[in-house]
This record gives C-alpha cells, sequence and structure tokens, in this order.
C-alpha cells in the first residue's frame, strides 16, 4: 500500500496559509464614539489595523476648536501586548502631547508628559494608556470566563503604576446599536470617594468598548459607541 507523504514544501505552505495566533484572537475593528471634550461634543473614530504582525490602533476626532489624537503601536508575544510607540495629540482650545517610546532594543522605556522627559528600565508587559484596552480585551478573549479581576502596567511620564479592574457585573446594556450584552469593569482609585472609573465591554462582539464612564471631583465623562464592525462584521444589539 502506497501511503501519501506531504512534501517539505506543502506542510511549509499549509502552515503559513493559517492565520496566526494574532489573527485569530486580536480581531480588527474599526467604530465610532460620541463624547465630550472640554465641554464640545466630538466623535471619536477608533480602528485597529494589523499589518505583518505589527498592530496600530489609531483614535481620532476633531471639531472647529480642537482636534484629537491618539496612536498606538504594538505586537503581540503570546498572550501580551509589546508596546513600541504611543502619541497623544490634543490641540485646539486646550493643547496638550503625551509619548512613549518602547525601545527594548536599548533597554528603556521613554515617556513624554507635561513637556519634560522620563526614561524607564524597559519591560514587555508595560503598555501604554491606549494599548492597555486592548490588552484587556485579549485577557477576556482567551479567559473561559471573564476575569474577577484584570491588573494592567501603564506607563504615564515619570510614574509606572500597576491599575486594578474589577469585575463589577454582566448585564445587558442598552445603547444606539440595541441592547449589547457586556461585562463592567471598575478601575480601582487610590481615592474612591473622589474619582471612579467603568468600562462596558460586548461580550458577543470580541469585547469591543461599548461605553466608559469618568467621574471626577463630581464631573462626568462618557464615551459611548454609536456605531461599529468587528472582523467585517456589523455591531447590532440582541433586539435587532
Amino acid at each position: 500500500m502506497r501511503y501519501w507523504r506531504p512534501t517539505v514544501a506543502l506542510v511549509v505552505s499549509l502552515l503559513l496559509a493559517q492565520p496566526t495566533f494574532a489573527e485569530r484572537v486580536l480581531s480588527l475593528y474599526e467604530a465610532t464614539y460620541k463624547t465630550t471634550v472640554s465641554g464640545i461634543k466630538v466623535t471619536l473614530t477608533r480602528t485597529l489595523l494589523e499589518e505583518a504582525g505589527r498592530y496600530h490602533l489609531r483614535q481620532a476626532g476633531k471639531t472647529f476648536l480642537l482636534k484629537l489624537s491618539e496612536d498606538s503601536q504594538f505586537s503581540l508575544a503570546g498572550d501580551q501586548i509589546v508596546g513600541e510607540q504611543f502619541v497623544y495629540q490634543l490641540t485646539g482650545v486646550s493643547n496638550r502631547r503625551r509619548e512613549v517610546l518602547f525601545d527594548e532594543g536599548a533597554g528603556t522605556i521613554r515617556s513624554l508628559r507635561k513637556k519634560e522627559w522620563t526614561e524607564h528600565p524597559w519591560s514587555p508587559e508595560v503598555l501604554d494608556r491606549l494599548s492597555q484596552q486592548e490588552q484587556m480585551r485579549l485577557r477576556l478573549l482567551l479567559a473561559d470566563e471573564p476575569p474577577e479581576r484584570i491588573s494592567l502596567s501603564i506607563v504615564d511620564g515619570p510614574r509606572i503604576k500597576l491599575k486594578h479592574f474589577d469585575l463589577v457585573e454582566a448585564a445587558t446594556l442598552d445603547t444606539p446599536l440595541g441592547a449589547l450584552k457586556t461585562v463592567q469593569y471598575r478601575l480601582i482609585h487610590d481615592e474612591p470617594d473622589e474619582r471612579s472609573s467603568d468600562t462596558w465591554l460586548a461580550v458577543d462582539h470580541d469585547f469591543l468598548m461599548v461605553r466608559t464612564e469618568h467621574v471626577e471631583r463630581g464631573a462626568k465623562t462618557v464615551v459611548q459607541l454609536n456605531s461599529a464592525s468587528v472582523a467585517g462584521t456589523p455591531v447590532t444589539g440582541i433586539d435587532q
């Protein structure tokens, strides 16, 4: 009897044809959100793109008075996002710039905040303020059940802080797209009486961010999902 033996070239071609771990897990998306910045209503457009294993997460919005953009570039090593570069720019009625440069070769992480650069030892677990949201998605996508706590190390200027996000509940949330099944996480603040931060993520849509609420000194900032597609499929509510 003659057995079929695949050639090395064929095996290699089959392996190359398979989606990578990153492609299977961290789904790409595009979404729009409504929020208010400095008292001005803004529509934010967020996209996650990937090319040759490098990811580009971009968020941008503008009005006649201001322009906001955030860019995070990173790669994926197993279940960990590895940062490369982050830039935050707000111009107009208010002007701010933040930047993070992750340099594995030099063994450093350089961070710009309030016009001053600070330097930290490089670590693959340190995230910027935008890529942390994708790391949270990744943890949820790889978990059998939503973890009770997700802890992430985030750099911002002279500080690298370990932030803890605790699971509040799983609930159905009404949105402009209809009712969405979500999990709600709350950031644990040092001063919970003065500040609170909550995030809702869509269970049926690869844990896309649906809503965030941040309250500080009585002022609330809300970011609300307005439209989206995940892996090319439009996001719709369970009642649509």
